[in-house]
């Protein structure tokens, strides 16, 4: 037969369970705002009626019921869309990375040219040009003053080169710096994420639901794909495995770093510069994508690319215009001499017989001819300049001038694409995340909503106690003589 107190333990249960719903609905208020945070539910069932079939049961109306239970406490999350917003996280990154690098290389190169300022090298090969049309033109070519410019102007063209292949060694450096940072954060997030999958497991082991501990887990996993394309997989202890390009990073309690190690073989291109290898086996870190990627290509890759092809624009500047120099005849009839000095961006100079102060703009080569009395000759300077502008002679193909024009217009489309595809990225990113907050975001009205709905709900079960406690008062204490 069913318990005379049975209506109070019902009641006591629901008001339990009522409880446990105003306690996660406050829990949700106060991390409305909280990063990462996935909105909390309660779900509930009713408990197990009375009473249980059998042959020899109480003949009644039917089941009684005996009250409710919560079930767990469920957290809302879109694993799918998670999944998807770190495939393209690691894109963002890689874009992200790309997107900066190019935007750096773009000051460093300061194209277009600055008219104010004059800070590039296309700006100060065009000056120089220039002087040195204006040296043969008109017969100005024994113009002490014409001649100054021209020095100037080359001395100005040499510094910004020298400048500006300085600043691109310097921002390659920074990327390096920037890797080791990245992979030092790669190491610190694997411990981390390896310390919570500890933790989860032995709480889901006893039955709990770890909620709170996945949210953090999953704004570490949100980071990490930022830097790194990673594979998750879920064991069910509701552990993470995470691997990068087969190899484990994390797996259950268990971290397996990187590191950097600087390259010794003087034939390789990152000479000098940091490889990512792995701690436990020594072997190179393959990387999909990620914002690490990004930064390993842009400092192997596209810095060097400008590197190079300044150093081949400054190389061949050097040995041509020293050429044609060497067979024109300053003021004082010197010949042979060579106008630049240095083997190429790195220490491009003027020659030391053009920066001497008593001889040296004597000794610029403007004229063709040996004839003391036609020294007004500027022959060889127009040829000169004609170097510049008209001859094909970087790889016998392409005039110093438009080989320079071609290096900033790659630049330009490559910037361009990089900026409008982390723009795109971004927006993608956007749209997954809006698709997660639907889902696992807090809705301070819903929530209200829910307050009001569980604050009547334990108002009623505790009015229910109330009830029974006045009937068995009256059962007890009104009813008979019996015991007095």
């Amino acid at each position: 037969m069913r318990s005379t107190f049975g209506s109070i333990e019902t009641s006591l249960r629901g008001l339990r369970a009522q409880q446990l719903a105003l306690e996660v609905t406050g829990h949700n208020i106060s991390n409305a705002n909280t990063p990462g945070y996935s909105r909390q539910v309660v779900d509930m069932k009713a408990t197990d009626p009375y009473a249980i079939p059998t042959m020899n049961r109480n003949i009644i109306a039917g089941q009684i019921g005996t009250g409710v239970t919560v079930t767990q406490i469920r957290r809302m999350r879109d694993q799918f869309v998670d999944r998807r917003t770190q495939y393209e996280n690691a894109a963002l990154g890689y874009w992200d990375a790309r997107q900066r690098s190019f935007s750096h290389l773009e000051v460093t190169l300061a194209e277009p040219a600055d008219l104010e300022t004059g800070a590039s090298i296309g700006y100060h090969l065009n000056e120089f040009w220039a002087a040195l049309q204006n040296l043969g033109n008109a017969n100005r070519a024994d113009n002490i003053a014409v001649r100054s410019v021209v020095r100037e102007k080359a001395n100005n063209l040499c510094d910004t080169i020298r400048g500006t292949y300085r600043q691109l060694n310097v921002l390659r450096e920074n990327l390096n710096t920037e890797i080791d940072v990245k992979v030092g954060r790669i190491n610190a997030l694997a411990e981390q994420i390896a310390n919570l999958n500890a933790e989860i497991a032995k709480i889901t082991a006893v039955g709990d639901q770890p909620n709170d501990l996945m949210d953090q887990r999953e704004v570490l996993v949100g980071e990490l794909s930022n830097m790194v394309s990673i594979s998750v997989y879920t064991d069910d202890l509701n552990r993470y495995s995470i691997n990068i390009a087969g190899m484990l990073l994390v797996r259950g309690d268990a971290s397996y770093s990187m590191e950097t190690k600087i390259n010794n073989d003087p034939s390789s291109d990152q000479y000098g510069l940091y490889d990512v290898v792995w701690s436990h086996n020594g072997q190179a870190v393959t990387f999909a994508d990620g914002e690490l990627k990004g930064l390993l290509e842009m400092r192997d890759e596209e810095v060097l690319y400008y590197m190079d092809s300044l150093d081949k624009f400054a190389e061949t500047l050097i040995m041509e215009f020293n050429a044609q120099h060497a067979a024109g005849y300053g003021l004082n009839g010197s010949t042979g001499l060579s106008f630049f000095s240095g083997m190429g961006a790195a220490d491009i100079t003027l020659d030391a017989a053009i920066l001497d102060p008593a001889d040296g703009l004597d000794n610029i080569a403007a004229s063709a001819n040996s004839d003391p009395t036609a020294d007004g000759n500027g022959e060889n300077a127009l040829l000169l300049a004609k170097l510049i502008k008209e001859e094909p002679l970087v790889d016998g193909t392409t005039s110093l001038s438009d080989f320079y024009d071609s290096l900033i217009a790659k630049l330009g489309i490559d910037a361009e694409k990089a900026q409008v595809t982390h723009t795109n990225q971004k927006t993608l990113i956007g749209h997954l995340k809006n698709m997660q907050e639907s889902v696992a975001g807090v809705s301070l009205d819903e929530e209200m909503a829910n307050l009001i709905k569980f604050q009547n709900a334990y108002n009623a079960a505790a009015r229910m106690m109330t009830a029974i406690d006045e009937i068995l008062d009256k059962l007890i204490n009104g009813t008979g003589i019996v015991g007095r």
